[in-house]
């Protein structure tokens, strides 16, 4: 097992976006194209899902300290969310289930380090209590949204679990439908079930967040997959990346039922956003950034 960072020194995706590379080889063998390719878009679809995520917990966050009054988060949000607009069924703290709708219309950007994040569709949640309350579920659902050009479809329920006996919240993501499509013969299918473990600091900005569990589905050759978190993911916000959460360290495997295990190391030390492809004893190091993902033929 590999030796684990310092949580303090942990800072950046992504769950990886990791779509432009800079490449170097650090063994004398190599991996086929198809398993980088394949591992590629396996990050890359994790990383869709993970800015639905940043999405819905920088909205609701900042609604439930306004009283879901959805005019007070266009002057506080620091992540383009003004460009978003934002209705509540019941704009107070009281009456429950309510419906938020993220809606970014034509297109919604944000620009940084460089790279560039174009939202545009619904986010729609329905809130069955406060973020914070045992019990409480928040279920998303997408209405023909994208992120930069790809369409993502599926449903995100959100359940909070309570505390661990860490005394850390807890919360169950479960996706089901789960769907990219990156063009008209490229997709893959995601069905998935994690849970994050919440852990508190003294400033939200220095929280950190662990992703254990499974995911399965079908990938762009109409191959089956299972992905299995094998070290918990971490994340933490990161100032590159406009204090979104961020992957920055954890290991994912994925069993592909033709070409066997590849394994994805979220290795790399504060924002340089790097990540390790291994199989068969074969590693290839790799520096993504969030650019559009440029993908081949599929089926």
């Amino acid at each position: 097992m590999k030796a684990k960072k310092s949580l303090p020194v942990l800072t950046a995706i992504a769950a990886a976006l990791f779509i432009t590379f800079s490449c170097s080889r650090d063994d004398s063998g190599s991996i086929s194209d198809s398993d980088l390719a394949f591992a590629q878009d396996e990050a890359y679809v994790d990383a869709l899902y993970n800015e639905v995520d940043n999405s819905v917990t920088t909205n609701l966050t900042n609604l439930d300290a306004n009283n879901y009054s959805p005019y007070a988060t266009k002057s506080t949000s620091e992540d383009g969310e003004e460009c978003a607009i934002i209705t509540v069924d019941h704009p107070d703290s009281t009456h429950f289930p309510k419906v938020v709708t993220i809606d970014y219309g034509e297109g919604c950007t944000v620009i940084f380090r460089e790279d560039t994040i174009t939202r545009k569709g619904k986010i729609i949640v329905t809130m069955t209590d406060r973020w914070f309350v045992a019990g409480a579920q928040h279920i998303v659902t997408l209405e023909d949204f994208y992120i930069n050009d790809v369409k993502i479809e599926g449903t995100r329920t959100i359940t909070n679990l309570g505390l661990n006996e860490k005394n850390h919240p807890e919360m169950e993501i479960a996706l089901e439908g789960g769907k990219v499509t990156f063009n008209d013969t490229a997709w893959m299918t995601r069905e998935a079930n994690h849970v994050k473990e919440w852990i508190r600091s003294y400033h939200p900005m220095n929280d950190t967040m662990l992703i254990t569990g499974t995911a399965n589905g079908v990938n762009v050759q109409g191959e089956t997959y299972e992905r299995l978190i094998t070290e918990p993911l971490v994340l933490v916000h990161c100032a590159d990346y406009r204090w979104r959460w961020v992957i920055v360290d954890g290991t994912v495997q994925i069993t592909n039922s033709v070409s066997g295990i590849t394994t994805i190391d979220y290795s790399g030390s504060g924002c340089d956003g790097t990540v390790l492809i291994s199989k068969n004893g074969f590693r290839h190091n790799y520096q993504f950034f969030y650019k559009k993902h440029n993908h081949r033929k599929g089926r």
